[in-house]
Protein backbone atom coordinates (compact mmCIF):
# COMPACT_ATOMS: atom_id res chain seq x y z
CA UNK A 1 0.00 0.00 0.00
CA UNK A 2 1.22 3.28 -1.14
CA UNK A 3 -0.06 6.43 -1.56
CA UNK A 4 1.51 10.09 -1.32
CA UNK A 5 1.46 12.80 0.68
CA UNK A 6 -0.67 14.89 -1.43
CA UNK A 7 -3.26 12.04 -1.62
CA UNK A 8 -3.69 11.37 1.86
CA UNK A 9 -3.77 14.65 3.39
CA UNK A 10 -6.61 15.71 0.79
CA UNK A 11 -8.80 12.77 1.21
CA UNK A 12 -8.59 13.12 5.49
CA UNK A 13 -8.91 16.68 5.18
CA UNK A 14 -12.16 16.26 2.74
CA UNK A 15 -13.58 12.78 3.79
CA UNK A 16 -13.51 13.47 7.63
CA UNK A 17 -16.53 15.12 9.48
CA UNK A 18 -13.88 17.61 11.46
CA UNK A 19 -15.83 21.22 12.67
CA UNK A 20 -15.20 24.05 10.90
CA UNK A 21 -11.82 25.85 12.46
CA UNK A 22 -10.44 22.59 14.11
CA UNK A 23 -7.45 21.74 12.20
CA UNK A 24 -4.29 22.51 14.63
CA UNK A 25 -1.36 23.32 12.90
CA UNK A 26 2.42 22.71 14.61
CA UNK A 27 4.94 19.96 13.34
CA UNK A 28 2.27 18.16 12.20
CA UNK A 29 -1.59 18.90 12.03
CA UNK A 30 -4.42 16.93 13.76
CA UNK A 31 -7.92 17.58 14.19
CA UNK A 32 -10.73 15.72 15.77
CA UNK A 33 -13.26 13.30 13.85
CA UNK A 34 -16.69 14.41 15.92
CA UNK A 35 -19.85 12.91 14.65
CA UNK A 36 -23.37 14.61 15.45
CA UNK A 37 -21.02 16.25 18.55
CA UNK A 38 -19.14 13.06 19.56
CA UNK A 39 -16.06 13.02 19.37
CA UNK A 40 -14.59 9.63 18.17
CA UNK A 41 -11.24 9.88 17.32
CA UNK A 42 -8.32 12.45 16.35
CA UNK A 43 -6.48 11.90 12.77
CA UNK A 44 -3.25 13.69 12.90
CA UNK A 45 -1.01 14.32 9.14
CA UNK A 46 2.59 14.68 8.61
CA UNK A 47 3.58 18.28 7.34
CA UNK A 48 3.86 17.50 3.67
CA UNK A 49 7.54 16.98 2.66
CA UNK A 50 7.09 17.48 -1.00
CA UNK A 51 3.17 16.42 -1.90
CA UNK A 52 4.36 13.73 -4.24
CA UNK A 53 6.48 11.59 -2.41
CA UNK A 54 5.26 8.38 -0.60
CA UNK A 55 3.97 8.15 3.12
CA UNK A 56 6.11 5.80 4.89
CA UNK A 57 4.38 2.59 5.54
CA UNK A 58 3.89 2.90 9.29
CA UNK A 59 2.66 6.43 9.03
CA UNK A 60 -0.23 5.01 6.60
CA UNK A 61 -0.83 2.22 9.11
CA UNK A 62 -1.18 4.84 11.87
CA UNK A 63 -3.40 7.25 10.33
CA UNK A 64 -5.67 4.56 9.41
CA UNK A 65 -5.67 3.41 12.66
CA UNK A 66 -6.90 6.83 13.73
CA UNK A 67 -9.67 6.67 10.92
CA UNK A 68 -10.77 3.66 12.56
CA UNK A 69 -10.71 1.77 8.76
CA UNK A 70 -9.64 -1.42 8.15
CA UNK A 71 -7.04 -2.00 5.58
CA UNK A 72 -9.82 -2.23 2.81
CA UNK A 73 -11.63 0.80 3.32
CA UNK A 74 -8.85 2.47 3.99
CA UNK A 75 -7.43 1.95 0.34
CA UNK A 76 -11.59 2.93 -0.58
CA UNK A 77 -11.39 6.11 1.65
CA UNK A 78 -8.06 7.19 -0.18
CA UNK A 79 -8.72 6.41 -4.21
CA UNK A 80 -12.12 7.66 -3.88
CA UNK A 81 -14.98 5.10 -3.75
CA UNK A 82 -15.90 6.59 -0.03
CA UNK A 83 -17.53 9.61 0.57
CA UNK A 84 -17.77 12.01 3.27
CA UNK A 85 -21.16 10.36 3.76
CA UNK A 86 -19.62 6.66 3.44
CA UNK A 87 -17.24 6.99 6.37
CA UNK A 88 -19.55 8.83 8.40
CA UNK A 89 -22.50 5.56 7.87
CA UNK A 90 -18.97 3.25 8.67
CA UNK A 91 -18.52 5.10 12.08
CA UNK A 92 -21.83 5.05 13.33
CA UNK A 93 -22.13 1.67 12.26
CA UNK A 94 -19.22 0.85 14.39
CA UNK A 95 -20.65 2.71 17.14
CA UNK A 96 -23.91 2.01 16.81
CA UNK A 97 -24.40 1.98 20.90
CA UNK A 98 -23.29 5.61 21.11
CA UNK A 99 -25.33 6.41 17.44
CA UNK A 100 -28.63 4.61 18.94
CA UNK A 101 -31.73 6.27 16.44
Amino acid sequence: MRFKYREVIGSVQSKTPVPEGKWRSGKERSAPIVIEGVEISRVTLPKAKGGGRDILPGTLNSIRKQLLLCRDQFIDFIVCPMTITDYTEKMKAKFANIFEP
